[in-house]
């Protein structure tokens, strides 16, 4: 019976054969790697020295040299420099061997004060117990002679045994050898040979430099034509990237090196060792190679100060001094200095280094780092290789939501609650419960529906979370507790289950500085939550889900409550990070919910505004397309703007994705644009509106909205309830709208084309920066308009 589940456990033979091609590519290039090595490693250490020197050549082409002058003149000038260091390093050795005799006698003053003679009194101890080792063993001791002890008389010789007539000795016959005269050639060649292999490499490495740095564009423009031209963005960027970090780590470490090498010879100067100078070019090129550099740049000097007196001063200042420098500049300066240049983490700078000095040997422990660096790249560029970066990547530890749904599965409370903790010293509570509390009810539902964990196991680790929840609002919690703003009611009202209730009370600690906060229990029916809501007399109910399938559940609690209560304020709150506005608000009707949040940090916003609409929270400024996904998604999005005919089949629906991002971006729930080119043609895209609203005769098309002119620099409604041009437009008021931002999309003659706008469910006020990014968008929608304008302007189509 095993056998017939055995192609269930077993892996796809496809994949199998996947793997050992991998497996078998892998051992191929490591091969080729070892076994090449007097052509890679030249090759290598000329790439790295590009690095270093092309910032100079590119300078120098900025002020108007040619390309092949500057790269010759930056090589001549980085050897002429390394000779003359060289020349300088080689006389201060010649000194320092001529003075060595003159410390014989204080080396040999040390070596009576350790008293080494006297380690032979060692040896009787070792002979007695080498020798009750051996009786322990059951040997025999070995026969010792033993004296008599009475002497005894020694017999006559007789004439028969007397010894014979030694014949006299003989002189040895002297044996001379000579060696014959080497000529200076054979001198020369002897002294000579053991310097051709490093010469000759060097010599590799100045040619491989030249070319490298005559033909850098062309090698960049050959490396994306072997990844392929569908591909060219990830090279590039991988490219760029390598470039980047790998530049910037060599010209920090060079200023650290300079600036060690620097103070190493100012103290061995005020220590009194001889030829600070020698040491300190030394050591700020031995600090070069990792963990090996520093050990063998620190011997000379420690040798040194043992002899050049009597006393141990010197010695233990010596040692004081680069134990000292060490500490402070590994754990303090280069962390500070070096920043993300590598990537790497600690432990893969260790492995790197043992990897590349088996395969390479001393070069390859000093480009371990560069070439580790460059795997780190390619494996956040390429997908089928992102294990690299896992391995090495120093940002390869799990989220703090993922930590802490990890220290709940082993039961591990204690340390759950101290992440929690450590999280609220630098993060708001709303922050902490928003990035870890949620993600991880999120996890356990997930795990639930998904049969990963049983029920009982479920609420087993919610009971956990509701512990740690509790426990951290008493432990942080004021004596007298948060006073609420004033004596209005809230409601959270569990969409379905226990994890819900749990999330709901998560969002009771947040608002609970706002108003009197009541969470109703999730097991009760519905009859008796809607009894309970009665009872309360709530001014805000907040239904509270968590996913994967809490939306329909919130869709339903939230047309019940409506339908018992009309004239509620109901806000639906599905927590999730992968949740917009926009997609909500297009799933839960306005006639259900007037308001629609994914996060509890919007959900205490939008009850605020609803509590105390006299005060507009002030939005806090857009993150940076760096920062956030949705912000890289709507610099993508704009950028496509800019690719070919966008209003093409295949790309009809830029611009609705478009108005995603930007309602994401902008946290709000709705945004339109609404367009027309030369032709008279017209192109609409929304998001959070239901599709209805795209059909002629609708309430938008006869709204204000459409029909107002908007001035060059936007108009912005913080609240539409006190503008009398919106007050009493029936779009507005059926889809419970109080925030206005649009801006028109005016063409380079000055005509207006259309416009673009952002709406909310709530009064707020918009930034400067936000002002600036709904302009920078505006401006790109027109240009990829006026682009298709002029490239198909007889060509119809509609988005």
């Amino acid at each position: 019976m095993k056998g017939l589940f055995l192609p269930n456990v077993l892996s796809d033979p496809r994949e199998k054969i996947k793997n050992s091609n991998d497996g078998l590519t892998a051992a191929l290039v490591l091969a080729t790697l070892y076994f090449a090595r007097e052509v890679f490693v030249p090759l290598a250490l000329a790439g790295l020295l590009a690095f270093l020197l092309a910032p100079a050549c590119a300078r120098l082409e900025r002020w108007g040299a040619k390309r092949g002058p500057a790269a010759l003149l930056v090589v001549v000038l980085s050897l002429c420099a390394a000779g003359t260091l060289g020349w300088v390093v080689l006389g201060q050795v010649y000194n320092l061997a001529v003075e060595l005799p003159q410390y014989q006698e204080n080396i040999s003053a040390k070596v009576d004060k350790l008293h080494l003679h006297s380690a032979g009194r060692l040896t009787r101890t070792v002979e007695m117990l080498t020798t009750l080792s051996k009786q322990v063993a059951g040997e025999a001791p070995e026969d010792r002679a033993v004296p008599a002890p009475f002497p005894r008389a020694r017999p006559k010789a007789s004439k028969s045994t007397l010894p014979q007539a030694i014949p006299p000795l003989t002189q040895p016959i002297p044996v001379k050898v000579e060696e014959p005269t080497e000529s200076m050639l054979t001198v020369a060649g002897r002294s000579i040979k053991p310097l051709l292999q490093p010469l000759t490499t060097a010599m590799i490495v100045v040619i491989f430099l030249v070319f490298i740095l005559l033909g850098r564009e062309g090698l960049r423009d050959r490396a994306l034509r072997l990844a392929g031209s569908g591909r060219l963005h990830v090279t590039t960027t991988a490219i760029e990237d390598a470039s980047a970090r790998v530049s910037r780590f060599l010209q920090m470490q060079l200023i650290v090196n300079i600036c060690y090498g620097a103070l190493v010879g100012v103290l061995l100067w005020w220590i009194g060792v001889p030829h600070a100078l020698l040491w300190a070019v030394l050591t700020c090129v031995l600090r070069f190679v990792p963990y090996v550099g520093i050990v063998l740049a620190a011997a000379g000097p420690l040798l040194l100060s043992l002899a050049i007196t009597p006393s141990w001063g010197p010695l233990a200042w010596t040692m004081a001094m680069f134990g000292t420098l060490e500490i402070v500049t590994a754990n303090f300066a280069e962390p500070v200095l070096y920043g993300t240049s590598t990537g790497m983490s600690a432990i893969a700078i260790l492995v790197a280094a043992i990897f590349w000095t088996l395969l390479w040997g001393m070069p390859g422990l000093l480009l371990s780092t560069p070439l580790t660096v460059c795997l780190i790249v390619i494996g956040r560029q390429v997908p089928h290789l992102s294990y690299l970066d896992v391995l090495f990547g120093e940002e390869a530890e799990l989220a703090p939501s993922e930590r802490f749904y990890q220290r709940l599965l082993v039961s591990n409370s204690h340390d759950a609650r101290s992440l929690i903790a450590e999280q609220l010293k630098t993060k708001s509570r709303e922050c902490v419960w928003d990035d870890v509390m949620v993600p991880a009810l999120t996890q356990i539902e997930e795990a639930r529906h998904a049969e990963e964990i049983t029920s009982a196991r479920a609420d087993e680790l919610l009971l956990g979370v509701e512990e740690i929840t509790e426990d951290l609002t008493i432990s942080t919690a004021s004596p007298a507790g948060p006073e609420p703003l004033s004596a209005k009611r809230v409601a959270c009202v569990p969409a379905r289950d226990f994890g819900d209730e749990v999330a709901a009370q998560l969002a009771q600690q947040i608002i609970a500085d706002l108003s009197l906060v009541r969470v109703l229990h999730a097991d009760s029916s519905t009859p008796d939550l809607l009894q309970g809501l009665e009872d309360g007399r709530f001014e805000v109910i907040c239904v509270i889900g968590i996913p994967p399938r809490a939306l329909r559940h919130i869709r339903m609690r939230c047309h019940q409550i409506r339908a018992r209560f009309p004239e509620a304020t109901v806000v639906a709150c599905l927590l999730s990070e992968a949740s917009d506005l926009s997609n909500l608000r297009s799933r839960i009707p306005i006639e259900d919910a007037q308001h629609v949040v994914s996060s509890l940090h919007l959900m205490k916003t939008y009850v605020a505004s609803v509590l105390y609409p006299s005060s507009l929270p002030v939005e806090a400024p857009p993150k940076s397309s760096e920062d956030t996904k949705p912000g890289r998604q709507l610099s993508d999005t704009i950028d496509e703007l800019h690719q070919g005919d966008v209003f093409d089949a295949p790309k009809q629906d830029i611009f609705s994705r478009l108005t995603a991002d930007l309602a994401r971006s902008f946290d709000a729930p709705i945004a339109l644009i609404t367009a027309r080119d030369s032709q008279r043609r017209f192109w609409e895209a929304q998001c959070g509106l239901p599709e209805q609203n795209l059909l002629a005769d609708s309430e938008r098309d006869i709204s204000v909205f459409s029909m107002i002119v908007l001035p060059d620099g936007g108009l912005f409604v913080a609240d539409i309830n006190d503008d009398a041009r919106f007050s009493n437009d029936a779009f507005f008021l059926s889809k419970g709208l109080r925030f206005y931002a649009g801006m028109p999309l005016k063409a380079h003659d000055g005509e207006v084309m259309g416009s673009l706008c952002v709406l909310d469910t709530r009064p707020r006020e918009v930034t400067d920066e936000q002002k600036a990014a709904l302009t920078s968008i505006a401006s790109s929608v027109m240009t990829a308009i006026e682009l298709h304008d002029t490239a198909e302007p007889e060509t119809p189509s509609q988005l």
